[in-house]
């Protein structure tokens, strides 16, 4: 939802289709999803465990805290969010105009969260309204702090805290809640991260006829994100780089500011060339309003509130120390993710710790031992672009990727609206029909994996060896073969009781792997699909294999075959609310391990938006179902 709107695409930077033209626009797919989900209304029925009895508080309903609320309470703790303004939000609400995360999309979003049952205390503020103590004593069994940072580093040039000169944040809120301000005819922000863009486009549609973004160092360098600067400077946004404030005065109207032009300097030690002062090339510019975004901090001189506040450790930029291994701060039971403790960072960066933590704490008040993330497994396509050879997407036509319809920039100005208008349906299917699907969907039965994981053996260091050049097979109607990750281990061949396979190599190089692997399904093949449960690597996978979206614990549910009278019995592999394969126990009878090509792979039905969920019944002979 709102994540879908503000991420700066980092996964989209590893998307391999760049080898080929451009990135799948994996943000704007996310994005339509959510945005469909919303439109039609669809319960997302998010999946809780049991009561634990344990309480956990967190203080701040920003996106770290939210997040951290929203994995705790799922694990099923009582969970209870303490927010010092009115609504929830944080930084979604009152940090982005509504142009960029409307405030309808943010409420849903929140909403469905709340779903969980989680206790959410609006309006009160942490030290004056209650203290770390007074959770404490109340019965809470861990409390994370995740308030972000509110705080805008303060302006250190003579006259920063005139009248008229303000931080980002303190912007940003007035136009988030709507308050009624005259910012004047001519505005300059100062700052180059994304939100001294945002900042400068708010102040347009705020009715501010000149905006200009000053920069120290060239436009090329500014830390927002070129997309972001594009759209600024096409809602008429001017940008003055390589200048510096040096003071801001009032005279009898207005505001003057007293500005240098910069050069870069001569390279240090790392090779970064700093900007340095041109000597008597300074300027001044008549402004009205002047806003600033030097960055953030999660206090200025500390906390108060209790004893427990004032002996918080704090780092030297005035944010929240915590082990980066835990989230633990210097006090037992006390917990801190987020902005709070790294500064400024992206929302999605903010979601991921704030994740963690949430993992962490539960293992802590559980009495449990966190299990060790498993490492990255990557064989067949390379870790990174250097390792991928060309001759792996040759033949793949080049498909442009998909624009997202906006606003024109001269009808955008004009209100708080949403520029970004979202994929629609027909677009969404082909943008994703791009997709190269190079990512594994042998997400739990690669026993190479499995083996090299208990064995503590890391294939991403130790490698392995050169890498084959197959193309992938896809004429079987309902299996893939990919032998760049074939082993020549033969279980599939061996299991195949009716001869379906041909498998064969040319020889085996010095280290014994198979050269020159082929792989064919005879006519004898019925698709019963055990070939790919045997299957020791991946190499093998179906076609109509869900990846896995989220990261949540596969579970096994034993069912019955519903296509005939014989019993198979089945093993569901559930991951949430979705049906990710079709396996069969080759210890449980009467099947024990087979099945037909209806009972491995018949079941897309499960997902039609269309399929009985309530049995039916027909009260008379001609009556309807109901």
């Amino acid at each position: 939802f709102s994540v879908g709107r503000v991420c700066p695409r980092f996964c989209e930077t590893k998307c391999r289709r760049v080898l080929v033209e451009e990135p799948i626009a994996i943000n704007h797919l996310k994005r339509f999803l959510a945005d469909w989900c919303m439109a039609n209304e669809i319960d997302l029925r998010i999946p809780k465990e049991p009561s634990t009895g344990k309480k956990v508080a967190v203080i701040g309903g920003g996106p770290s805290g939210l997040t951290g609320a929203y994995f705790l309470a799922r694990k099923g703790h009582d969970v209870t969010v303490y927010e010092a303004a009115p609504k929830l939000g944080g930084m979604l609400r009152y940090g982005f105009p509504e142009f960029k995360i409307p405030k309808a999309v943010l409420d849903y979003e929140i909403n469905t969260l709340l779903q969980l049952g989680i206790t959410v205390k609006a309006g009160e503020k942490w030290g004056a309204d209650y203290s770390l103590q007074d959770l404490k004593d109340s019965g809470f069994d861990a409390i994370l702090i995740a308030i972000g940072n509110p705080i805008d580093k303060p302006l250190q040039i003579p006259g920063g805290s005139l009248s008229g000169v303000m931080g980002s944040s303190e912007f940003l809120k007035k136009v988030t809640t709507g308050e009624d301000a005259d910012y004047g005819k001519r505005a300059a922000v100062l700052g180059g991260n994304n939100i001294a863009v945002e900042t400068a486009r708010a102040l347009v549609r705020s009715g501010v006829d000149e905006v200009t973004i000053i920069y120290p160092r060239p436009k090329e360098e500014m830390p927002a994100h070129q997309r972001n600067i594009t759209d600024a400077e096409n809602e008429g946004v001017k940008f003055m780089d390589m200048t510096s404030p040096v003071a801001i005065t009032a005279p009898d109207s207005g505001l003057d500011i007293e500005l240098i032009r910069m050069e870069l300097g001569e390279p240090d030690k790392r090779g970064k060339r700093n900007p340095v002062e041109i000597p008597d090339s300074n300027i001044h510019m008549q402004i009205d309003t002047i806003v600033y975004s030097m960055g953030k901090m999660a206090t200025k001189d500390g906390f108060t509130g209790g004893s427990l506040e004032e002996s918080l450790e704090l780092t030297p930029a005035g944010n929240i120390k915590a082990n980066p291994r835990n989230f633990l701060t210097n006090h037992d039971g006390i917990y801190a993710a987020g902005d709070a403790t790294s500064g400024p960072r992206s929302v999605i960066q903010a979601v991921v710790g704030a994740r963690r933590s949430a993992e962490n704490i539960h293992a802590q008040i559980m009495g449990i031992e966190k299990e060790a993330g498993e490492g990255r497994f990557n064989f067949s396509r390379g870790k990174s672009f250097d390792n991928v050879d060309a001759k792996t997407f040759e033949g793949i036509s080049t498909s442009p990727r998909e624009k997202m319809d906006e606003r024109q920039p001269e009808t955008a100005i004009r209100d708080f609206a949403e520029v970004k208008l979202g994929f629609d349906e027909e677009t969404a299917r082909k943008e994703a029909e791009r997709c190269l699907s190079c990512g594994c969907t042998a997400f739990d039965r690669c026993d190479l994996k499995r083996l090299s994981i208990a064995d503590g053996i890391n294939l991403n260091k130790t490698g392995m060896g050169k890498k084959p050049l197959y193309e992938k097979d896809a004429s079987h109607p309902a299996i893939t073969v990919d032998l760049n990750k074939c082993i020549f281990c033969q279980r599939c061949m061996n299991s195949c009781q009716y001869d379906a396979l041909e498998l064969s190599a040319s020889g085996f190089d010095e280290k014994g792997r198979a050269e020159n692997i082929t792989l064919r399904f005879n006519e004898k093949c019925v698709s019963c699909g055990k070939c790919v449960d045997n299957c020791s690597t991946g190499a093998l996978n179906k076609k109509e294999q869900i990846v896995p979206m989220v990261n949540e614990v596969i579970t096994e549910v034993r069912t019955t075959c519903p296509y005939c009278g014989t019993g198979c019995q089945l093993e569901l592999k559930v991951m949430g609310n979705t049906l990710m394969e079709v396996t069969a126990n080759p210890d449980q009878m009467p099947n024990y391990g087979d099945l037909c090509v209806k009972g491995r792979f018949g079941h897309s039905f499960l997902n039609h938006p269309d399929r009985l969920t309530t049995p039916l019944v027909r009260r008379q002979k001609d009556g309807p179902l109901e």
